[in-house]
């Protein structure tokens, strides 16, 4: 953020003002511009409001350089424009989206055991920490897919697969 000029005349800004550019800087140099546009929107709505707000306190119209866009806009005074909320999800499916968790999770619990039987077979109880490094390899994917539309049903289909396979491994071994 940069406030540019000063001019002679020019006044003091009040320490709110002060402040909220700060603070607006801040959340536009984090939210860039790979946000999703209604984020980009807001920052950039909310950025226009504050030069507005800045060209009140100095009594003179100020250049607004849009930090997300590149834009340049000449403010003159305050803006009116209401800053709007983030738009309501879209309704979650979750008819399809369940039967893709169960489908993932049919597959991954079926692959696990497979293999981890096939293992335990060839190497004994080693299956166990092999068991652990599949699950902790597919951990980071699973936890970074989980807020994705539509890859979080699969996600979330080979966790439950992943810890049912656990179960039922753990049942076989052990009893």
């Amino acid at each position: 953020m940069v406030l540019g000029d000063r001019r002679p005349g020019d006044a003091v800004l009040p320490a709110e003002l002060s402040a909220d550019l700060r603070e607006w800087g801040a959340v536009a140099a984090r939210v860039g511009a790979d946000a999703i546009p209604e984020q980009q929107d807001i920052v950039s709505r909310r950025g226009r409001q504050l030069a507005g707000r800045l060209s009140d306190v100095l009594g003179r119209p100020v250049e607004y350089r849009d930090p997300l866009t590149g834009g340049v806009d000449l403010v003159h005074g305050r803006t009116t424009e209401p800053i709007p909320l983030l738009q309501a999800p879209e309704p979650i499916p979750w008819g399809t989206g369940l039967t893709v968790s169960a489908f993932f999770a049919v597959v991954a619990a079926i692959g696990d055991v497979t293999l981890s039987r096939a293992f335990g077979e060839a190497f004994g109880m080693l299956w166990i920490p092999a068991n652990v490094l599949v699950v902790g390899g597919l951990s980071p994917s699973l936890w970074l897919i989980r807020r994705l539309p539509f890859w979080r049903w699969i996600g979330y289909g080979v966790a439950a697969g992943l810890a049912a396979a656990w179960v039922i491994l753990l049942l076989t071994a052990f009893l």
